[in-house]
């Protein structure tokens, strides 16, 4: 287990190196270079980091706190309601493509909350797991729509949002990456402290409360976990998906389902992903750059489809 950590340590660290200094300066003076790397490519590099693990280590939870394998924060509707939350900011503030730092994370975690206590509650009720995602594709569809609209009645408004929202780092600054850092290292830690925790949210609940883990007690806990672990995320980086799903799964393949293997792994797994498709959306199609949800999208409907059908 160890050497695997380390393995996906120094592959991480690989991407990091190729992330920061590939690129074309060769004809850049060597001051100017240097605030690029500085004030550009090294915070664009940690938020592809960070963004990565924080979606990934949100999949991994999501999968346990619902029983279902197919859970991740794209697909069922979260990224979604957050990316509604910080629209509707941007409208509220007559903003056009300026985050604050404390206003728009708090939009965007209102937005995630509303959607993922209504999920809990329409699990409850039906108790399967398919019907979760068709009722979690389906907010997606409905929140995506209900952005369009904010976009196309505000066109005027909303051009500079729209790269945002199909998720990237481009023109990313540390004033980003500081106010992710700010509000998800929280969530980073505890879901750390918590691993061992979260291999009991597979029991049914009958057998949660034989070992004294009080579901009822926890849910709320969780709730606020996965809101700092999301939203923060969508607020600076825009609609990213299915790194949640992908991560998780490979991990599991590879070592075990246990959270204490898949909490660590999920992270460095997030990160090399989202690092690595970040990359790819700089020099596939150079000197322009794609938006990095495009890539994961490419990458993750295909995964999602392979898994539904072999869950079945």
């Amino acid at each position: 287990m160890r050497l695997k950590i380390s393995l996906l340590l120094i592959f991480l660290i690989v991407l990091t190196l190729f992330s920061i200094y590939t690129g074309e300066t060769k004809d850049i003076p060597e001051e100017v270079r240097g605030k690029i790397i500085r004030n550009i490519r090294i915070p664009r590099t940690l938020l592809s980091i960070f963004v990565g693990g924080n979606l990934s280590l949100a999949g991994a939870i999501l999968q346990s706190f619902f029983h279902n394998p197919l859970a991740e924060p794209h697909v069922i509707g979260l990224s979604s309601g957050a990316l509604l939350g910080a629209t509707l900011y941007f409208i509220l503030s007559g903003s056009t493509w300026d985050i604050d730092p404390l206003i728009t994370p708090w939009f965007a975690i209102a937005g995630s909350l509303i959607v993922l206590i209504l999920l809990i509650i329409l699990n409850r009720k039906f108790q399967s797991s398919y019907t979760l995602i068709l009722l979690g594709v389906s907010l997606n569809s409905l929140l995506s729509s209900i952005i369009a609209l904010i976009m196309f009645l505000k066109q005027k408004t909303f051009q500079g949002v729209y790269f945002w929202l199909l998720g990237g780092f481009n023109g990313k600054t540390w004033d980003h990456f500081y106010l992710l850092i700010s509000y998800s290292i929280l969530g980073i830690i505890w879901a750390f402290i918590w691993r061992n925790k979260f291999n009991l949210l597979f029991l049914s609940e009958e057998e949660i409360y034989s070992l004294g883990f009080s579901l009822r007690k926890y849910q709320p806990l969780i709730i606020i976990l996965l809101s700092l672990l999301i939203s923060p995320s969508v607020a600076v980086s825009g609609s990213i998906g299915f790194v949640g799903l992908i991560a998780p799964h490979l991990m599991r393949t590879w070592e075990t389902a246990n959270y204490k293997w898949l909490i660590p792994s999920s992270f460095l797994a997030g990160a090399n992903l989202l690092l690595a498709s970040d990359i790819l959306s700089r020099i596939l199609f150079y000197p322009t750059e794609i938006p990095v949800g495009i890539i994961t999208s490419f990458l993750g409907v295909p995964f999602f489809v392979y898994l539904l059908l072999r869950k079945r």
